[in-house]
């Protein structure tokens, strides 16, 4: 049972990590069929064919699997599969620890383990000669090797680095110049080894600023890299070069940690992609806190707001001049400035939405309410586009007038807010109705329900009234399966009839359209769950009958029934 020798070395090592975190879930083995989810940033559906123990089929939801690879996930769950990766039989003297991912901590004191053993029985000279053959054939080991003996880094060590990780970024993206998504795993796994064993032995030896080049240079190839990254490597290791850049300006001296700021503010310009930007923006306004750095972090910001206004799209300019212009605000704040200059710089930017609300909140910890209620209408005026922005102003004056006590203007805005800014919201629905008595809501619920816009999903207010009748109607009406299966519990005591006919319409349309194996294997589950409702089984044994006559031009399909 050698199932590896089919997965790809770090395809392999992919797939170890998913099972050592446990990602595989719902595994069920038959004699012939494991099947199970494989939960990470998406979730995938695994089917492997086995006989005699050996691997005959596999299948994947994912990308990669889908063009007839052999996935991570797929070895995730033959890990799973085997229950303990750590017990396999020691083929031909050789200790098997050797050649095992080493991912768990005992793990690799076992393959350390099995390595001095190895070592111990080669003389010195074949020792020495193997290293100079290895690091003279890998420039990557060479550099680690020259790294660990030498302590300093030099000038030219650092520009070996930045050369080794430019090739492998060539490597991987060929002459496309794109990494694939199948290749995104193997290039982050080549740039996170450079930064745990090179700059962290870089770190650990003192060397702080070419550790810090280093992986300044990583972070931003990563931005300008053309990548499928729908597994978040990027996003991964961006995090990751956060928390050194956190560690190292925490042991630098005054002049390093002035020549990281200055590298950190330089590279808001444009030079990183926008997504990696957040990090940059954090590390400036949290790590320099020292008291020298107050002004020129000030000055740095102005800086930023002018740029920022600059921009052509009314929205990007919007949103970074009130980015920026909050953050001036709150630095004001920490130099413990007047209220006046505080004023100042609202009043200067007052046109932007992000500072109004800022202000806002300064009111309300002075309880000015009615300033605020002022400033709110103001708002509402100036917003009117922003329906997101609207519902927050009249959120705000609901809770002020509530403060106040004023309850007539406060139910007047909570009931503006159930039926325009917030239409059907259901914690808005229940503060409302806790405002009137039983007999008083009874009406009021019924002219709520008329005046409410067709866009609000009044069928969660048909659930919190126990109108089923109501919420049946709704649920028979509504394409596709997404309002049945959120409704079902409720509403198959009393109408499980028809709800199963409900299924049966929506499982038949379904099945109209030819597709994948993974589609017919979902209208299967389908048809298992409508089996265990009352009436279910004969309902599902004429239409799995008929789908074999109707159907029975597609072998994916016919399989997935046999297995009804």
């Amino acid at each position: 049972m050698n199932w590896k020798k089919l997965f790809a070395t770090h395809i392999l090592e992919r797939g170890y990590d998913y099972y050592l975190e446990n990602a595989v879930e719902n595994i069920d083995i038959s004699e012939d069929i494991i099947r199970a989810d494989v939960i990470g940033s998406e979730d995938y559906e695994v089917e492997i064919s086995v006989n005699n123990g050996e691997v005959t089929d596999m299948y994947c939801s994912c990308p990669y699997a889908l063009d007839g690879r052999n996935c991570k996930h797929m070895a995730a769950v033959l890990y799973e599969w085997s229950e303990d990766a750590e017990e396999e039989e020691t083929a031909n003297g050789v200790n098997v620890d050797l050649f095992k991912p080493a991912y768990t901590i005992n793990a690799y004191k076992k393959k350390v383990s099995a390595v001095e053993e190895l070592v111990s029985g080669a003389t010195e000279d074949e020792v020495r000669s193997f290293m100079v053959a290895v690091l003279a054939e890998d420039e990557k080991l060479l550099l680690r090797f020259h790294n660990m003996i030498n302590k300093q880094v030099t000038r030219e060590d650092v520009n070996n680095y930045i050369r080794q990780v430019d090739m492998i970024a060539d490597r991987y993206l060929g002459r496309n110049r794109f990494i694939s998504y199948n290749e995104a795993d193997g290039f982050i796994s080549e740039l996170e080894e450079i930064i745990d064993e090179d700059v962290r032995r870089m770190i650990d030896n003192d060397n702080y600023l070419s550790a810090f080049e280093v992986m300044n240079h990583i972070f931003v190839l990563i931005g300008d890299i053309d990548m499928d990254d729908s597994d978040g490597g990027t996003g991964m290791l961006a995090d990751r070069i956060y928390q050194l850049w956190t560690e190292l300006l925490a042991k630098v001296s005054g002049e390093e940690k002035k020549k990281m700021y200055d590298w950190f503010t330089s590279h808001l310009d444009g030079s990183v992609i926008d997504y990696l930007e957040e990090h940059i923006e954090q590390i400036i306004m949290g790590e320099f806190a020292e008291k020298e750095y107050e002004q020129a972090k000030l000055n740095f910001i102005e800086d930023m707001i002018a740029r920022s206004e600059c921009k052509v799209s009314d929205w990007s300019r919007d949103y970074a001049v009130g980015k920026w212009a909050v953050r001036y605000l709150e630095l004001l704040k920490e130099k413990k400035s007047s209220d006046e200059q505080i004023k100042e710089i609202c009043k200067k930017y007052w046109s932007n939405s992000s500072v109004r609300r800022y202000y806002i909140d300064i009111c309300m910890k002075n309880k000015e309410y009615d300033h605020v209620l002022q400033i709110l209408d103001e708002c509402i005026l100036l917003d009117k586009q922003y329906r997101g922005l609207i519902s927050e102003y009249s959120e705000k004056k609901k809770e002020i007038y509530l403060l106040q006590g004023n309850k007539s203007a406060y139910i007047e805005q909570l009931l503006q807010l159930v039926l325009e800014h917030e239409a059907g919201d259901l914690d808005l629905y229940r503060e409302l109705k806790r405002q009137y008595t039983a007999d008083e809501w009874l009406i009021k619920r019924e002219e709520i329900f008329k005046k409410l816009p067709t866009y609000a999903h009044v069928e969660r207010l048909y659930k919190e009234e126990k109108l089923y009748d109501r919420l049946l109607t709704y649920v028979l009406n509504s394409p596709g399966l997404y309002a049945l299966q959120e409704y079902e519990k409720v509403l198959n005591k009393e109408y499980s009839e028809q709800i199963l006919d409900k299924y049966k319409e929506e499982v038949n349309k379904m099945a109209m359209h030819t597709s994948d194996r993974k589609h017919y294997a979902h209208l299967v589950s389908l048809l298992r769950k409508m089996r265990q409702m009352k009436g279910g089984v004969k309902l599902v044994e004429q239409i799995a009958a008929d789908w074999k006559v109707k159907y029975k031009n597609r072998p994916a399909m016919m399989d997935e029934l046999r297995k009804l």
